[in-house]
């Protein structure tokens, strides 16, 4: 797949970097893509990366993984004349200018405001809710930590398991692209333990169940 990862931190880094080294085809897009910082990630890369400035990298790209500040998310995607049918894999969390909370949180949420900004895009929801140093290895002894995502379109959320299977994760589905506004209070949880209470980066969230649940198609 031809993915953009727009933004150059720690995740966007990260999730670019392994998605490279897994084959698919990976283009940074970034307001200076000749900073040192995007240098420095290409030279990592033996040159299997490729860096340009973020309009350009979502007009080629078949999926587009928003990986910056919220903040930022509005600018960004009124950089592209049209995202229609492009897969947008939504990775941010709403936390406030304080980072102290949420800017929204369980009637609204980023990523129902992402499809919004973007009509005509397949907004999925994804990796939220792990540590780039999860990204970078998801083995927590017997367990691969869990990522959940959710979407409204079926073809779109298939593609984003894929890549969440190419980086060892273990996916769950967690429904329409509505349940954001409970998967981004769950990142504020982890972000609260990770940084306020100690433990680090790297934790993650799993979850278990003793049965496979009926499908709900019976």
């Amino acid at each position: 797949m031809k993915i953009a990862v727009i933004g150059t931190g720690s995740v966007g880094g990260t999730l670019g970097r392994r998605w490279s080294e897994t084959g698919h085809d990976v283009e940074f897009g970034s307001r200076d893509p000749h900073s040192e910082k995007v240098l420095h990630l290409l030279r990592e890369s033996n040159g299997k990366l490729r860096a340009t400035d973020i309009r350009s990298a979502m007009e080629s790209a078949e999926i587009i993984l928003l990986a910056i500040p919220w903040q930022e998310v509005g600018k960004t995607l009124e950089a592209a004349e049209d995202l229609h049918g492009k897969i947008i894999i939504d990775c941010t969390n709403p936390i406030n200018a304080q980072f102290d909370g949420l800017d929204l949180g369980f009637s609204e949420s980023a990523g129902e405001k992402i499809a919004e900004l973007a009509p005509g895009a397949r907004v999925v929801k994804a990796f939220n809710t792990i540590s780039s140093a999860t990204m970078a290895d998801p083995n927590y002894a017997d367990h691969s930590a869990t990522v959940f995502y959710c979407g409204e379109d079926d073809e779109a959320k298939k593609i984003v398991l894929k890549l969440c299977d190419d980086l060892g994760l273990e996916a769950v589905d967690a429904g329409p692209l509505k349940n954001s506004r409970y998967l981004e209070p769950l990142a504020w949880l982890y972000i609260q333990l990770a940084m306020k209470h100690g433990w680090g980066s790297n934790c993650a969230f799993k979850i278990l169940q003793r049965e496979k649940p009926p499908s709900l198609d019976q």
